[in-house]
């Protein structure tokens, strides 16, 4: 299976930076359009994005402050049994937080494009919230293409 990694660092710490990647209230302000659910291993997070779908992923792995791994089921069949796994450090008076998208079919080049490009779109997002309060979720993210 493949993987696409990505990596950002923002001026605050780290535990500001998992709530903002782990709690419903902090999905909302950079990825999703809404966002339910408790963010304790085992339970379901469902991310909303208005007129396309909802995302159902399980929260399967929770170091606070540090690791967030959670897996998506039920979803497009390009989603559906990937996992995301946000890692945090602190360092030089930043957080930084690689994400990996793993589990992506080889054979689907075009979402493995796709997730490469737009996760980098998303994750600028999160340090724009971090850094000045909004970001950009969707559907005000950047598009990659017309009808993204």
């Amino acid at each position: 299976m493949e993987r696409t990694i990505h990596f950002i660092g923002a001026k605050y710490t780290k535990e500001e930076m998992f709530n903002a990647i782990s709690k419903p209230s902090g999905l909302e302000e950079w990825w999703a359009t809404k966002a339910e659910g408790i963010n304790e291993e085992g339970e379901t997070l469902f991310l909303t994005f208005d007129n396309l779908t909802t995302l159902k992923f399980k929260y399967d792995e929770i170091i606070p402050n540090d690791k967030l791994v959670l897996t998506c089921f039920d979803s497009f069949k390009s989603w559906d049994k990937t996992q995301l796994v946000f890692e945090i450090i602190e360092k030089d008076n930043q957080a930084f937080l690689t994400q990996t998208h793993q589990n992506i079919n080889p054979h689907d080049i075009e979402s493995l494009t796709y997730f490469s490009s737009k996760w980098t779109v998303y994750l600028l997002s999160l340090k724009q919230y971090l850094e000045t309060g909004a970001g950009t979720p969707y559907p005000n993210e950047t598009k990659l293409y017309h009808g993204d």
